[in-house]
């Protein structure tokens, strides 16, 4: 909202100055007692009023007219509120308007909230760069095969590989893996990532224009710009609906009137000309033009009232027709914290709350994510954690200490001399035999099963995981949540790769994707609909999406697409009801002897756009 002010100033302005004046003139009504000095000063102020508002809306629609040859939105917006002024409806032709341009300004904010939350991504990308002697310099200086130095708690500013020293590194920012990496000499590092322990040396692998954190940025800025833009209901309607009326309305007058001319039938003439008049007051659109922006805006009403906040009427109209849904894993179908999903033993000799123990007792000491779930899952089952000794922590491979059980050692296969063929996070050793393994990783939803369903029931027929994460975790997710297809091990580009893979093989398709994170921005920009776990969710990933799910419910997702759905059948609704009216209005005008004037087709109007405005009000429910 403050966006929103902020940014159309006067335009806001311009509409509450119209508003108004719109008031103002019920003041006259009561106040000036000569009735014909009334009418004059409320035809001025409601002309002034509806010139503030709609003078843009003219001017937009005579240049589309000129310049694309397209009759669209704007013209039907024009030929709505000068008809209803034409025929003495004046506060209908202002407040027509009034929506029109309203509607276009919180639709433009968000576009623009977009482009400024990917110019924000340009933060992750860390200008300057430590050489190995300690010299800062700028990281667009620094070549490719030079070593660069990054101490704990600095963002790695270039793509290369580790050369010297040993790490844990945080990759969820690019990658959107949950759990921390360890690094060591040989292993690639990304321009983005957070050191979080041990000083590293780098040897720069690609230029800075070309690391991971500066292709994001890129990326991002392509796909928004390659995005789709749905077209509103409205504006296809308007296309066929306005040139036949206006037609249709000249053809009545036109050729009657030419015959008259040429027969000097003057009588015959103005009878039609009246027919015309009142074929246009009849077929009238400000049913659909308050109706329709007016149910969109009470579904979006309703579907933020249930945490979900749709940006405007074009991306409503989106969201009914998804067949394609794709996630993110980590954060949206997965809770962010780790836990232990498996406790495995080598023998009968230890059962799995005395490994737990052991381990425990190892970590307990340690700030590494792994230890710290192994040490909350032991206290889950009051576990008393004895003190260790000689606590020794090696960096990239894991922990070792005595305890009156013995010496233990728990990391990596390698370390714990674990056999293969086992597969976990966590491999422990008791006096160098190896005793069994922990598994660790972050828990699904409990109501992500239950969205995957909902989908399913509401004909989006294939859903799809894009993860950063490793394979043997996002196959084990979809699997349980039967998703039709999932890729592993994406970076953020990839993900992009990805969606337009899927845009190729179901053409015509309407593709959603939902994530959580800066790393799923360009994914969010390049697929038709966006959706953002905004509650956790980074603030670029919220503004550059198309629907927040606030309280990062995953079941609101289908809701989401639900309202749509039913806003979109109100509207259909609307739209019939409407024709059908008119069209039984202009069947009797063109009976001879009925007598069907044009205060009757007012009164129709008027009666139809009450019944679409009361119908509009109950949208998306």
């Amino acid at each position: 909202m403050k966006g929103l002010v902020k940014e159309n100033k006067t335009a806001l302005v311009r509409l509450v100055i119209s508003l108004c004046l719109v008031a103002f003139t019920f003041v006259i009504t009561h106040v000036v007692d000569d009735e014909a000095s009334a009418g004059v000063l409320n035809y001025i102020v409601y002309g002034i009023a509806y010139v503030l508002v709609a003078y843009e809306v003219i001017f937009g629609a005579i240049k589309e007219l000129f310049t694309k040859r397209v009759i669209a939105e704007k013209m039907l917006m024009t030929v709505a509120s000068l008809g209803a002024f034409a025929i003495e409806e004046r506060f209908e032709a202002v407040i027509v308007v009034v929506l029109y341009v309203l509607g276009e300004l919180v639709e433009e904010t968000a576009k623009e909230g977009a482009k400024r939350s990917i110019d924000s991504l340009e933060e992750l990308c860390v200008n300057k760069a430590r050489r190995e002697n300690g010299e800062m310099v700028l990281a667009e200086t620094v070549q490719v095969g030079e070593i660069i130095e990054v101490l704990p708690g600095e963002r790695i500013p270039l793509d290369g590989v580790v050369c010297n020293g040993t790490g844990l590194v945080d990759t969820s920012v690019i990658t959107g893996e949950s759990m921390p990496r360890d690094v060591r000499v040989g292993n690639e590092v990304l321009a983005g990532y957070l050191n979080k322990s041990t000083v590293i040396q780098i040897k720069v692998s690609r230029p800075f224009k070309q690391s991971a954190a500066q292709r994001i940025v890129q990326m991002s800025q392509v796909s928004l710009d390659k995005k789709t833009k749905s077209e509103r209901f409205i504006s296809k309607f308007a296309r066929i609906y306005t040139p036949i009326v206006i037609s249709a309305a000249v053809l009545v007058a036109a050729v009657p009137t030419v015959i008259g001319l040429c027969t000097g039938t003057g009588e015959f003439t103005s009878k039609y000309i009246y027919v015309a008049l009142s074929m246009l007051a009849i077929a009238c659109p400000c049913a659909f033009v308050i109706s329709i922006p007016l149910a969109y805006f009470c579904g979006m009403g309703f579907a933020s009232r249930r945490g979900i906040l749709i940006k405007g009427s074009a991306v409503m109209d989106s969201l009914r027709s998804v067949e394609v849904m794709a996630f993110d894993k980590t954060g949206t179908l997965t809770k962010s914290e780790l836990h232990v999903t498996k406790i495995e033993t080598a023998s009968e000799d230890i059962n799995k709350l005395e490994l737990l123990k052991l381990v425990a007792i190892a970590e307990r000491k340690s700030i590494h994510p792994v230890a710290i779930a192994v040490v909350t899952e032991a206290k889950k089952f009051n576990i008393e954690i004895d003190e260790g000794e000689n606590h020794h922590e090696v960096a990239g491979s894991g922990v070792e200490c005595d305890s009156k059980y013995g010496h233990i050692k728990a990391g990596n296969r390698m370390f714990a001399d674990a056999p293969s063929g086992i597969f976990g996070t966590v491999y422990i050793s008791l006096d160098g035999k190896y005793i069994g393994c922990i598994g660790i990783g972050d828990e699904l939803k409990t109501n992500s099963k239950i969205a995957f369903e909902r989908l399913r029931k509401l004909g989006v027929r294939k859903k799809v995981i894009l993860s950063g994460d490793k394979k043997s975790k996002v196959d084990v997710v979809a699997k349980t949540l039967l998703a039709e297809l999932a890729y592993s091990n994406l970076k953020p580009e990839e993900k992009v790769g990805a969606l337009e893979d899927i845009m190729v093989s179901e053409p015509g398709a309407k593709i959603a994707y939902c994530g959580d994170g800066i790393n799923d921005i360009p994914a969010l920009a390049r697929a038709d609909i966006g959706i953002a776990m905004g509650a956790i969710g980074s603030d670029s990933a919220v503004d550059t999406s198309d629907v927040i799910i606030v309280d990062d419910n995953i079941e609101k997702v289908p809701l989401a697409i639900k309202i749509a759905k039913r806003t979109h059948r109100t509207v259909i609704f609307n739209i019939v009801m409407s024709l059908t009216v008119k069209a039984l209005m202009l069947g009797l005008l063109a009976v001879p002897g009925l007598g069907v004037t044009m205060l009757h087709a007012v009164c129709a109007d008027v009666g139809v756009l009450i019944l679409a405005i009361l119908n509009s009000l109950r949208a998306g429910r």
